[in-house]
């Protein structure tokens, strides 16, 4: 009996803190949202998250600004949102390399699954393999058998870490020993494989680039996802050659680890209504991605699930970006 205070007094604090912590949500934003984009102003993402931050400042009743911040494989954006406060007034955009950087490297400035918490998977975007019209195969089929009768002769162009991975994913799947050729962007290297000086390009699946498909300039080797992407329906799937395969982009929104759940899920519910937005929805399909609105449960088990996925890949290669 002499503990009854006690327990009464923590339960009082545990019904407490369940009280405040749906009042906080409703009371947020108090000032301005920062939404750090870990890329240069200008690009597609930039100018969707633009689009969004827009239409969440008349719903908030606050100013959402954009923080632009390019840097060491998107790490120095993350870092900003890993050392704000559990507030929910800085918000994040994160790519593939969000579960990548952490295997990559042992010297990240936070710690990933502690540090930060997923919000929502915003969009998914499909790679594919583009070949100059020369190139001698034309489907998946035909590029693993000419992988598999030429070891290390086939060389692809890429831009981004995560696709040499994908890459590499592919190689040790399918049993076969293509080359890389890095590129510093996408640019460089599409104007290359137009011009004949690559043979092989992995890039996103882009208005841009399936215009190349359409005109003769380029053909389309296959998808590399699970689905095919909206913006080539018709395309042969890598999965069709290598059963099991799956290789897809992903953008994801992120908040400081410790946010209360109840405004993480607030901030959730806006997002995906504005994503639902007819005008934001063809926004996001023009510049080849699928609106996703996961629910926060879900983008955690899938930041995990993908961090399993390229673990043994990255062992396998040896890269490192310390």
């Amino acid at each position: 009996m002499g503990n009854l205070p006690g327990r009464w007094f923590a339960a009082f604090i545990v019904a407490m803190a369940a009280a405040v912590t749906p009042l906080a949500a409703q009371e947020w934003p108090s000032s301005p949202v920062r939404l750090v984009v870990p890329f240069p102003s200008g690009g597609a993402t930039d100018t969707l998250a633009r689009q969004i931050a827009e239409r969440l400042s008349v719903e908030w009743k606050q100013p959402v600004v954009i923080e632009n911040k390019p840097g060491a494989n998107t790490t120095l954006g993350t870092d900003v949102v890993a050392k704000s406060m559990p507030d929910g007034h800085t918000l994040g955009i994160v790519t593939g390399s969000h579960v990548t950087n952490p295997l990559l490297s042992s010297k990240l400035p936070y710690n990933t699954l502690k540090d930060l918490t997923g919000v929502m998977l915003l969009t998914r975007f499909h790679m594919a393999l583009y070949a100059h019209p020369s190139f001698p195969a034309n489907t998946p089929a035909e590029l693993m058998a000419l992988a598999r009768s030429e070891p290390g002769k086939v060389a692809y162009a890429f831009a981004t870490t995560q696709t040499y991975l994908g890459m590499e994913l592919l190689n040790s799947m399918a049993g076969t020993r293509m080359q890389n050729v890095p590129y510093k962007g996408s640019a460089q290297a599409l104007n290359d494989l137009l011009g004949g000086h690559v043979q092989l390009l992995v890039d996103p699946v882009l208005q841009s680039a399936v215009e190349h498909t359409r005109s003769g300039k380029l053909k389309l080797i296959g998808t590399l996802g699970a689905q095919p992407s909206p913006l080539t329906p018709n395309a042969p799937l890598m999965t069709s050659a290598v059963p099991g395969y799956d290789f897809s982009g992903a953008f994801g929104l992120v908040v400081r680890g410790g946010t209360p759940p109840a405004l993480v899920r607030r901030i959730r519910d806006d997002f995906a209504a504005v994503l639902a937005l007819p005008e934001i929805a063809a926004r996001v399909r023009d510049i080849g991605q699928e609106p996703i609105a996961s629910t926060p449960e879900e983008y955690n088990a899938y930041l995990q699930a993908e961090m399993k996925k390229w673990e043994p890949v990255v062992k396998a290669t040896g890269i490192r970006i310390n």
